[in-house]
């Protein structure tokens, strides 16, 4: 079982070269050609996520998975390129295999790895950056991922269900997911740091990644627009003690989104009574708009003496969508603790635990409450769902590693109905898998 968590947004153009090509990527230097580009201004970042994974019991059925994503990312330095001060140009593509343990086996909502999508070739981001004022405001415009720059765990980073990435409240209640992995979408992104500690970001993107394109804009190629939008904003604050002080680094962030798309009701019908009900006219009402809250902190507890890098870390992220009439999910909540060189002679080695639970809104249980008592039945009444991961991530070298991960989800689908056995949920279950990442 094996996969790599490769969904950053790569080596900046115009940065510091790492300090030797040859032992941060598989292919090295390319014989001096690599280091050249990037003294021209060309950075190319070349990774491969490989999950082999399966359930040995619960969900829908048992069974086993492969999914593996292969992202080329070029950004270019425009200064170096073409004279052009503080300009650059970022582009990633994906060439995303295998076929999904979570929509095939499990029918969960929080998806048990972040490689997982449907498979094909595919344009992620390519937008233009623009620093001004000494590199105090940056301007993005074109093709962006919002789960880049937002709601963001730097400690949580390391666990390989994709709750932990995009928050599974985000992913679930926004149309078509939102504008995260693989789904970029036009829009235009302003990030400001005031001073050292401080940051804020706005972006307004495209309200839907898939768009109304009649194949669900599956290559990247559609740039939909057109179909609302989608408002995000974020303040973080990064706490670091003094160089001279014992205190421990802290990141805290709050932020908030607003999606003006027009969303179904999830219990009542266009003629004002339940979806469930005989007479309803079986068309959900039209609700307009939609938002989110929510506030992150990651926390170092614990640093080993006379090392910066390694010890103890934990993180906590907290979304709630009060609109339970339209959000499945309506408040969600994270957290976990890694810890960084647990073994001798393993300082690049991290292990963790994480816990994410996702509650399911009102609206959903009511309309399973109806539909039981006006089609007289028992079927299970969602409620919520929760996962637990524990994984150990050894660095072969700085750039290949892998990943074994164990993984318990518990209510799958929120405590949906097991489709092979009407009347009861779809059992807990219990994942094993292994993650690879390699860079190239």
């Amino acid at each position: 079982m094996v996969a790599v968590v490769l969904f950053g947004t790569g080596a900046k153009a115009g940065g510091d070269l790492p300090p030797n090509y040859a032992q941060t990527t598989l292919t090295g230097d390319w014989d001096g050609y690599r280091s050249w580009l990037v003294s021209q201004g060309a950075t190319f970042t070349i990774t491969q996520t490989i999950d082999v994974l399966g359930n040995v019991s619960g969900g829908v059925r048992t069974g086993a998975a492969y999914d593996g994503v292969f992202e080329l990312q070029g950004d270019f330095d425009m200064a170096r390129l073409v004279g052009w001060t503080g300009g650059e140009i970022h582009i990633s593509g994906y060439a995303i295999q295998g076929r999904g343990l979570s929509e095939r086996d499990l029918s969960n909502l929080l998806t048990v790895t972040s490689a997982e999508a449907d498979s094909g070739v595919r344009l992620g981001e390519f937008y233009l950056s623009q620093s001004l004022l000494n590199d105090k405001v940056t301007l993005k415009l074109g093709q962006i991922l919002a789960d880049q720059s937002f709601a963001i765990s730097n400690t949580a980073g390391l666990f390989v269900n994709s709750t932990f990435g995009w928050p599974g409240l985000f992913g679930t209640d926004l149309p078509g997911g939102g504008p995260a992995y693989p789904f970029a979408v036009p829009g235009v992104q302003i990030i400001v740091n005031p001073g050292d500690a401080w940051t804020l970001q706005a972006a307004i993107l495209n309200g839907s990644p898939t768009g109304s394109t009649s194949n669900g804009n599956a290559n990247g190629l559609g740039f939909p627009i057109g179909n609302g939008i989608l408002a995000i904003a974020e303040a973080a604050y990064a706490y670091t003690p003094p160089a001279d002080g014992n205190g421990l680094r802290g990141t805290y962030k709050l932020g908030a989104w607003y999606n003006s798309e027009q969303f179904d009701s999830l219990s009542t019908a266009s003629n004002g009574v339940s979806l469930a009900s005989p007479v309803s006219s079986g068309h959900p009402r039209s609700l307009s708009g939609d938002f989110a809250l929510y506030a992150i902190a990651d926390q170092e507890l614990w640093r080993e003496h006379g090392n910066s890098d390694n010890g103890l870390n934990g993180f906590a992220r907290a979304a709630i969508a009060p609109r339970q009439d339209r959000n499945i999910v309506n408040w969600y909540l994270d957290m976990g603790l890694t810890y960084k060189g647990p073994l001798p002679g393993r300082d690049s080695d991290t292990i963790g635990v994480g816990f994410a639970y996702a509650n399911i809104g009102g609206a959903v249980s009511e309309l399973a409450k109806a539909t039981n008592a006006f089609m007289d039945r028992s079927q299970p009444i969602p409620s919520s769902e929760a996962v637990v991961e524990v994984t150990y991530q050894a660095a072969i070298t700085q750039a290949l590693s892998i990943q074994p991960f164990f993984q318990y989800v518990i209510h799958p689908g929120g405590n949906a109905t097991d489709p092979k056995k009407p009347g009861s949920s779809i059992p807990n279950a219990a994942v094993l898998g292994v993650r690879t990442s390699a860079t190239f």
